[in-house]
């Protein structure tokens, strides 16, 4: 894949003498000012991370040395998704509001009304065709909208799917974990949807990521899993029961990054299925999202960054060895 390989490129040239020493699995913790319980994240165009605090209604932005930005919301929206806009602009879900919501970097916040009553948007994401997609839990739906506010709402064949993660493939087409029905639906940017029933070791899908080898990965129940253009599924189990693995991201070093909830730790898997896991300072401090680093320069694009829900915590684990 061309990103995974610029990243890649771009992390040996940070990594060759110009970063301070870190080794693989190293993890720096970084506490919140509102002590919220922070929730999915995602990279900006302003060097610095992105993520939603869901339990006091607010949008918050981090740099790389961890200074946090909050940006308070309405009473009662409760942030869930966020991802990054083709406009500069942070898109978010709000499933308290049932709404969509963009925030500039300036913290200028626009909100946009969700067609369906109490759709309980969920997971967003920015689409091949310039548009932000989103799923509708309760909604049964997947969500297009455009920069500009206009929304489209696309129905899913099977009855209360509870459709959570969603990912841009490079297909053109965009790809739904249905995680009551567990099935992965595929949709294409006019609507038309084909839904792939999932093997038992790959069941109640949650969380998409384009991985590097093109194509789709997924936390499952306690597996990660990925699903080519075919609709040919291969899951991985993780090394012991009830990990929960929740969020996934592509690393700059050409793996897959994601989180463990119950497991309490940050787990890494190659494109053929090799997981290595890394413990959290923090007991029970339930992993969440996870995104890497945006600058395409300097020591940051070296680290993963994710949340913490109960630790309260924003972390960050260096991916790339430096001597």
């Amino acid at each position: 894949m061309m990103v995974g390989a610029a990243l890649m490129a771009q992390a040996d040239r940070a990594s060759a003498g110009r970063c301070p020493a870190a080794s693989v699995g190293d993890i720096t913790e970084y506490a919140l000012p509102s002590n919220a319980m922070p929730g999915a994240i995602t990279f900006g165009p302003d060097n610095r991370v992105w993520f939603v605090e869901t339990s006091v209604h607010k949008i918050a932005a981090a740099d790389s040395s961890g200074n946090v930005t909050e940006y308070p919301l309405a009473a009662g929206s409760a942030p869930l998704g966020i991802t990054v806009g083709p406009d500069g602009r942070i898109w978010f879900t709000e499933q308290g509001s049932n709404r969509i919501g963009a925030i500039t970097t300036s913290g200028v916040v626009t909100e946009y009304d969700i067609p369906t009553d109490n759709s309980s948007p969920f997971a967003i994401t920015l689409g091949f065709d310039g548009n932000l997609w989103f799923t509708e839990g309760l909604g049964n739906k997947v969500g297009r909208i455009t920069p500009a506010g206009v929304i489209t709402e696309f129905a899913l064949p099977s009855a209360r799917s509870q459709p959570r993660g969603i990912a841009a493939g490079v297909d053109g087409n965009l790809w739904v974990a249905e995680s009551f029905t567990s099935k992965i639906a595929k949709i294409s940017t006019s609507g038309a949807v084909t839904e792939y029933p999932l093997p038992p070791s790959a069941l109640s899908p949650s969380s998409m990521a384009l991985g590097p080898d093109l194509k789709i990965w997924f936390t499952t129940a306690n597996a990660i899993a990925k699903i080519d253009a075919s609709g040919t599924v291969t899951a991985f189990a993780l090394p012991a029961p009830d990990r929960a693995p929740t969020a996934i991201t592509l690393g700059v070093d050409g793996n897959l990054w994601f989180t463990e909830q119950f497991g309490n730790k940050i787990g890494r898997i190659t494109t053929s299925g090799v997981v290595t896991e890394f413990d959290l300072p923090i007991a029970n401090s339930r992993p969440f999202g996870i995104t890497l680093f945006p600058s395409l320069r300097g020591c940051g694009l070296l680290d993963i960054w994710f949340t913490e829900r109960l630790g309260r915590r924003l972390g960050k684990i260096r991916a790339v060895a430096t001597p």
